[in-house]
């Protein structure tokens, strides 16, 4: 249409307009309108930002330790496509991008999705950015920060029964590493044991898969809510290769764990985890962990080891961790540091001095850590290795032997590093007949049974056959300050996803598989104000993905994955407690993953965005 007829029929669409409804002359017009209408709505070039999801007003910070920022955050597909930075003195939004889309004509079937009048205008900024985003958050009041990394977590299993991963993503944690302490999910014997068949059997899973590759399948055909990673556990290669035995592995065994490793990490693991406190992990001398290790170096991966001792000597296992980093050239993540007992509290510093001269060496060694004073694990772990030579049935023969028992006390009671009986709690049992056990700690349970503390113990591992899970008070509260504090640390939670529901409900786990990402913010950040916040989301955002070395992931950058956090900073905080640790935190808005809102003020919306994340043997 040349611009003298448009003209034209402009003059003449608005005498057609004025006229009422009914006139005849309408019908004998429309060719005409329609005509006109062809050139106003004709396809033009849309605005360069067309948003899935708008962020408006957030204070923003972005997960690298720089100061906070008020802006907006423009989300397309899985990215973060668009930020922009609010001027200082008074709020403009998005000024600049719209400076030359004031006036805009849009297609009749935007304008009646957006109740916008869609005749040739001048458009305020407020239609405009209705039009560009599918949804909008007005995050005025509230903080926006990547999604949380949990780099040591265990879990794994728990996908397949709860892809919502309920405990964890409800904490704004968005990526999972499991496979820690030398535990893996894989590889697998083609054939399972009775117990891991009772195992699953409870928990509900029929699925079947021996190595990581089939266990990813899984996860994929499932669909998850957050990004999963893992490490390949060193635990789990040793018993499938030699079962528990303590001793050291033949050549062609050590070749047979190497084989296993690679192809873990070719199949995607990050690295090799150890937990040389647990059997069978705990047999392997130095000398194989670091062949072992050579094996995850030539891939680039990582060496994550729960250490030979957290109490009566932690400092030599410290060492004996950055050694083996040192040999084995490769970065070192040294899992849940502390000391145990209160005869340990004062080698904490000595702990740090370890780590900091080898950063200062060159060597790539980090740290995580939990925010609370105590830990979690099994009863056994009191127990001297040597009694657990010949695997678990032979130490519960062991443990019936009165005579045995008692060569077995000292060195026990010697392992609390003077933390008292009173302070270890029964959080989960085996059977039903001691479920009546659960919340009470040992010293309490052992009066009531009418026997000492030791020989309660023992009596309690036999009918349980071994499975007895406590959490123990062992760690000073100003230790875990300075842990926390410290640059090479990172915050993980040591925790699974859980959910007060279903198989993943039993006992009384501990707090932090529901709080632990909630309460370093709000009790230790925002109270206590141990850290300023940008530095503390940095520990939990760009500083594991950096070790861990994903790509796009991590910080609140343009071209980055849209895993995002939307929280209070006055509001946000842990609910589990010791006694009642199935409760959600408070203060999460919104936990955005790979662009797709899974959680919107503390409840799931049926999204499953999450993927697999591959370390460095698997990356394109």
């Amino acid at each position: 249409m040349k611009r003298r007829d448009f003209l034209k029929q402009s003059g003449q669409l608005a005498l057609i307009l004025s006229l009422p409804s009914g006139n005849p002359f309408l019908s004998t017009s429309f060719s005409l309108f329609s005509s006109l209408q062809a050139y106003l709505f004709s396809p033009r070039p849309l605005p360069s930002f067309d948003f899935d999801l708008l962020i408006q007003n957030a204070t923003i910070i972005n997960g690298l330790g720089d100061p906070p920022f008020t802006g907006d955050i423009g989300i397309k597909d899985e990215k973060i496509i668009y930020i922009n930075v609010h001027e200082e003195k008074g709020k403009k939004p998005m000024e600049e991008d719209l400076k030359n889309m004031k006036k805009v004509a849009i297609s009749p079937s935007v304008a009646k999705k957006s109740n916008l009048n869609p005749f040739f205008r001048e458009r305020t900024k407020e239609e405009i950015i209705k039009i560009w985003a599918r949804q909008i958050i007005n995050a005025h009041g509230k903080v926006v920060c990547p999604g949380f990394i949990d780099i040591h977590s265990h879990t794994g299993m728990e996908l397949l029964i709860n892809p919502v991963a309920e405990s964890k993503i409800r904490q704004g944690v968005t990526t999972e590493i499991s496979g820690n302490c030398g535990s893996s999910d894989f590889p697998l014997k083609e054939s399972l044991s009775e117990d891991e068949k009772e195992y699953k059997k409870r928990l509900g899973i029929k699925e079947r898969w021996t190595d990581l590759k089939g266990f990813v399948e899984l996860l994929e055909t499932k669909k998850i809510s957050l990004n999963w990673g893992t490490f390949v556990g060193h635990g789990t290669i040793r018993a499938l290769v030699m079962d528990e035995e303590k001793r050291a592995p033949s050549p062609s065994e050590l070749k047979k764990m190497k084989k296993l490793i690679m192809e873990a990490m070719e199949q995607g693991a990050f690295g090799l985890s150890t937990g040389l406190e647990y059997t069978p992990s705990g047999f392997a001398q130095r000398g194989e962990i670091i062949e072992l290790c050579h094996a995850v170096a030539s891939y680039g991966g990582i060496y994550a080891t729960h250490i030979r001792s957290e109490d009566n000597e932690v400092i030599e296992a410290v060492g004996e961790a950055i050694s083996i980093a040192t040999e084995a050239h490769l970065p070192l993540q040294i899992s849940h540091l502390k000391t145990c007992g209160e005869r340990n509290w004062w080698k904490m510093p000595y702990l740090f001095d370890l780590i900091e001269k080898a950063s200062a060496r060159g060597i790539e060694v980090t740290a995580d850590a939990y925010p609370y004073t105590a830990y979690s694990t099994g009863l056994t772990v009191f127990f001297p290795f040597w009694a657990f030579a010949c695997g678990q049935d032979e130490f519960l023969k062991i443990l019936l032997s009165s005579q045995e028992r008692q060569k077995m006390r000292a060195e026990t009671e010697e392992k609390l590093g003077g933390m008292p009986w009173e302070n270890v709690l029964i959080v989960d049992v085996r059977t039903d007949r001691n479920k009546n056990l659960i919340g009470k700690n040992i010293e309490e349970a052992a009066k009531e049974k009418g026997l000492d503390p030791f020989d309660f113990v023992c009596q309690l591992l036999i009918e349980e056959k071994g499975d007895v899970s406590i959490v123990g008070f062992g760690m000073s509260e100003e230790n875990v300050i300075a842990t926390l504090k410290h640059p090479l640390v990172m915050i993980a939670s040591d925790g699974s996803a859980l959910a007060p529901y279903g198989p993943l409900h039993r006992g009384r786990p501990h707090p932090r598989n529901y709080g632990a990402f909630p309460r370093f913010l709000g009790y230790y950040v925002r109270e206590k104000k141990i850290l300023g916040l940008p530095e503390a989301i940095k520990k939990i955002t760009s500083m594991p993905a950096a070790k861990l070395g994903l790509k796009e992931r991590g910080a609140v950058k343009e071209g980055f994955f849209a895993d995002l956090v939307i929280f209070d900073p006055e509001k946000i905080i842990d609910q589990a407690t010791y006694i009642d640790p199935e409760q959600y935190p408070k203060g999460i808005d919104y936990v955005i993953v790979n662009g797709k809102i899974v959680i919107d003020h503390g409840e799931p919306t049926g999204q499953f965005p999450g993927k697999f994340l591959s370390g460095p043997g698997n990356r394109n």
